[in-house]
């Protein structure tokens, strides 16, 4: 489906909607900052890019100069399963030696306050790496809220191009309302206390109840799955809980570490009274926590993380005090949840 979107002037540059013509261009820098590492190798395919923007899964704006060049892009994107109205913006590139002149804030901008409200954004997520902070100043300039950290998220070959990690690369979660949604939200005891901190740093209104019921036994798990197979990350959405949910988020972790999977993601509905039971099996699989992530399910989702390996946290650059703070309370409770397993082990 083709949108009309209008430009914006940027100095002697012009901010747009890409345009077909732009594909080649586009995977060209994704090659000038990825090298063939972008973990999605289906964004090397200029044909790929140009279908996904025509079927409103992904639509990518471009910073060019006088000439038609694209110096600069970014993009927003969401997955089948979520939300509708709920778009993650990412993909963040420019060419090194046009960095420095503001196009990530401005892209950013462009997304939310141009592009957003014709396509029908409700609410903007983001991952922002943490092998620096560049794209996390850039993301709090449009407005956005932090709300976790993924760690692992991101492989260490994407990076190579340029040399700019030294391994796998953790992520900043935000969130920023285009349309807010007030509902009531069932907080699982473990994470009452950081959830309410993060709703409120993100001035979030929403009805806080206990999650104090049990998990429908005779029900069947209701999911879905998405494999990032290049970048060995599984996630996990889970729609319905039933009493084989257990069993069911065991069976994928074993199914896809076989394929080479390394870091597991599990998002699970805040809207729904057995969050706190369903957290709790999650914990005893040595799923912690990571983040909220907002209007996933059009409802909140909480997303739990397990990893396959231990993490340099010493490499990772947090940019605020608040996010510095998520971090420690997610390697607080990794230990707590890994220590029982731990344990059985020795």
């Amino acid at each position: 489906m083709k949108i009309n979107v209008p430009a914006q002037e940027y100095g002697e540059y012009k901010i747009r909607l890409m345009e077909d013509g732009d594909a080649p261009a586009v995977v060209a820098l994704y090659r000038a900052v990825y090298g063939d590492h972008f973990p999605i190798k289906e964004m090397y395919d200029p044909q790929f890019i140009i279908q996904q923007q025509e079927a409103g899964l992904m639509y990518r704006v471009v910073a060019v100069d006088a000439t038609g060049k694209v110096l600069a892009h970014h993009a927003m994107y969401r997955l089948e399963e979520t939300y509708h109205g709920l778009y993650e913006a990412g993909q963040g590139m420019v060419y090194p030696e046009h960095r420095g002149k503001g196009f990530s804030n401005v892209l950013q901008d462009y997304i939310g306050k141009v592009l957003g409200p014709v396509v029908g954004l409700e609410e903007f997520w983001g991952e922002s790496v943490t092998n620096h902070t560049k794209m996390q100043k850039a993301a709090l300039y449009v407005g956005v809220k932090e709300t976790g950290i993924e760690l692992e998220v991101m492989p260490a070959e994407s990076y190579e191009a340029e040399k700019a990690a030294p391994g796998r690369v953790g992520a900043v979660v935000c969130n920023l309302a285009i349309r807010e949604k007030p509902h009531t939200v069932f907080l699982p005891a473990p994470y009452a206390e950081v959830l309410k901190r993060i709703y409120e740093n993100a001035e979030r209104k929403r009805q806080w109840e206990v999650a104090a019921a049990s998990l429908p036994e005779t029900a069947r798990t209701s999911h879905a799955v998405t494999y990032i197979a290049s970048a060995g990350v599984l996630r996990i959405s889970i729609f319905e809980a039933g009493g084989d949910v257990g069993e069911v988020v065991a069976g994928l972790v074993d199914k896809y570490t076989a394929a080479g999977a390394i870091v597991f993601q599990v998002f699970l509905p805040l809207d729904k009274a057995y969050s706190g039971a369903l957290t709790e099996v999650l914990n005893r699989q040595g799923f912690f926590f990571s983040a909220l992530v907002m209007r996933w399910f059009d409802a909140d989702g909480l997303l739990l993380q397990r990893l396959a390996h231990p993490t340099n946290y010493e490499d990772m650059q947090i940019h605020t005090d608040f996010a510095k703070d998520l971090l420690k309370f997610i390697i607080r409770d990794r230990s707590r949840v890994e220590a029982p397993a731990a344990g059985e082990k020795g």
